[in-house]
């Protein structure tokens, strides 16, 4: 059973040590190796599954503060948690840095993702996902399908960002991307713009790109094309 990491240990912040206590107690290992082996690395890991770390962050709540504690460490149980704890009402441009910096693998695309970025209505923040890594632009594709699902009041906008950006995204050919545009896809449902989906996927497949038919094939077997 691994610990806290010495620094975090040595720290003043009892709240901050106290949540990542809460969650190292449900640490486990098998996990943990099994997420390595499938390309989840670069930071501390404790193998914590996600409806155990949902059950701490309620037990915190909203959480702004904590939230921004958490965020920058090199955890990912940490990342995770913030996500939970941010309050999107008072994010501020270091907020979106931290967790524009926290994006550093699927895991954590998809968690951010469905936590706080869709919350955000900052399309600005967008436009920088889609610029940066893969795992960013996976990520601001789940957001997008998230905020729709949800039926935020911010959702009309992203979508009309998304419809705008389609082709450029499936232009930057992540096969990584194929999973999460064919769900936002669907979620976005009966948008007024559905035909320049439609469209943008078509010449795409149709000029080769490997992105743009894998999409329009799927789309196709489940006559959303």
């Amino acid at each position: 059973m691994f610990g806290l990491p010495t620094d975090i240990q040595h720290s003043n912040d009892a709240e901050l040590k106290q949540i990542l206590h809460d969650a190292i107690m449900f640490q486990n290992g098998i996990v943990a190796s099994l997420m390595a082996k499938s390309g989840v690395r670069g930071l501390m890991n404790y193998g914590v599954s996600i409806p155990d770390l949902q059950r701490i962050a309620r037990q915190y709540g909203t959480n702004h503060s904590l939230a921004r504690r958490l965020c920058p460490l090199h955890i990912r149980e940490a990342k995770i948690l913030a996500s939970l704890l941010f309050d999107e009402n008072q994010l501020d441009n270091s907020d979106y840095e931290s967790i524009f910096d926290s994006i550093l693998n699927v895991d954590l695309a998809e968690n951010l993702a469905r936590n706080i970025i869709c919350k955000i209505n900052n399309i600005d923040f967008y436009n920088r996902l889609i610029n940066s890594d893969k795992w960013r632009v996976v990520a601001a594709i789940h957001a997008i399908g998230w905020a729709a699902a949800r039926q935020y009041p911010h959702s009309v906008n992203l979508t009309n960002w998304f419809i705008k950006n389609v082709e450029k995204i499936i232009n930057q050919n992540y096969t990584e991307t194929i999973r999460p545009l064919i769900s936002t896809i669907c979620s976005i449902g009966n948008v007024q713009a559905d035909n320049t989906i439609e469209m943008s996927v078509s010449q795409l497949a149709n000029s080769g790109n490997e992105v743009g038919q894998k999409v329009y094939n799927q789309l196709k077997i489940i006559n959303k094309i």
